[in-house]
C-alpha cells in the first residue's frame, strides 16, 4: 500500500507524487485479483465530486496497468487549488 499526493480534476485523480509522470486514474475500494474486469472497478468507484478542484491524499495499489488505483482511501484533503 502507498500513499499518493494529487489534484482532482474532471472526476479522475491525477497523481502528483510520488509518480509525478505517472497518470490520471479513477479510484476504487476493490482489492485488485490478477484478472479483475474493469466493470467490477467501475461499480466500486469511489465519486470524487466532492473532492474536485482540491488536493488530496490517498493510499492504494497502483498496478502497471493504467486507469484505476486499487484498495483506495482518502486520507486527508486540502483546500481548493
Amino acid at each position: 500500500m502507498e500513499k499518493f499526493l494529487g489534484i482532482v480534476q474532471d472526476g479522475r485523480f491525477s497523481v502528483l507524487l510520488p509518480r509525478s509522470e505517472c497518470c490520471a486514474v479513477k479510484l476504487t475500494r476493490i482489492a485488485r485479483p490478477a484478472s479483475i474486469a474493469d466493470e467490477l472497478a467501475a461499480s466500486h468507484e469511489i465519486d470524487l465530486a466532492e473532492h474536485e478542484g482540491r488536493a488530496i491524499m490517498v493510499t492504494g495499489v497502483l498496478p502497471e496497468r493504467k486507469g484505476w488505483l486499487y484498495e483506495a482511501n482518502v486520507i486527508d484533503q486540502a483546500g481548493p487549488i
